[in-house]
């Protein structure tokens, strides 16, 4: 098995387990809607199966990329891909303000995750941004949710775990992939001899 192979395999891997762990996290949220005594608890949980929804969507637009052979002709599930994930962005941000304890660390976490939701946007619509500027902002995403998840931890210490650790976990599986699906990206408009 090649090199290529490989890291298409395990970009597929991580796409389905995040698929995994996100169909889970819906089925939670619906029987919390089910289970709400206020209209709070009940908002929260539909919020966050919308935003189940929106993630499943960024999966499947992704792995249609991937299945494709990260080509030229697949560069619209690509760009969806991004876009879905940028509403994730924005979604996360009104979980995290609204629906959680605010704290200035989940304040510092919620300007992250808006930054980053900027930078998805600019890999998303920019024209000609380049091999490197595109690692350069892709390594900017992947530190912010590394960062983010530190103080997502510090402050779980200090108001108590929740759900919500695990979507910063995912964030991280996602970064993967959008590194994988950017080295595809580049490595398959090098074999068409682009740059």
């Amino acid at each position: 098995m090649n090199n290529s192979s490989s890291v298409m395999k395990f970009h597929l891997t991580l796409m389905i387990l995040m698929m995994c762990g996100t169909v889970g996290g819906a089925v939670n949220f619906i029987v919390g809607v089910t289970n709400s005594v206020t209209d709070k608890e009940r908002l929260s949980n539909i919020t966050n199966i919308v935003l189940m929804g929106f993630i499943l969507s960024m999966l499947a637009c992704g792995a249609v990329y991937l299945l494709k052979g990260y080509n030229k002709q697949a560069a619209p599930f690509y760009k969806a891909f991004l876009l879905l994930h940028v509403g994730v962005c924005a979604l996360s941000v009104v979980v995290d303000l609204c629906f959680y304890k605010v704290t200035a660390l989940m304040i510092c976490i919620s300007v992250l995750t808006a930054v980053k939701g900027i930078d998805l946007l600019i890999l998303t619509f920019a024209k000609d941004l380049g091999k490197q500027n595109t690692w350069k902002l892709f390594y900017v995403i992947l530190s912010i949710d590394v960062i983010a998840l530190v103080l997502a931890v510090i402050n779980m210490i200090n108001v108590g775990f929740d759900f919500s650790f695990t979507g910063y976990v995912t964030a991280l599986i996602a970064d993967g992939t959008i590194g994988l699906a950017v080295n595809g990206k580049y490595k398959n408009k090098e074999s068409r001899g682009s740059k």
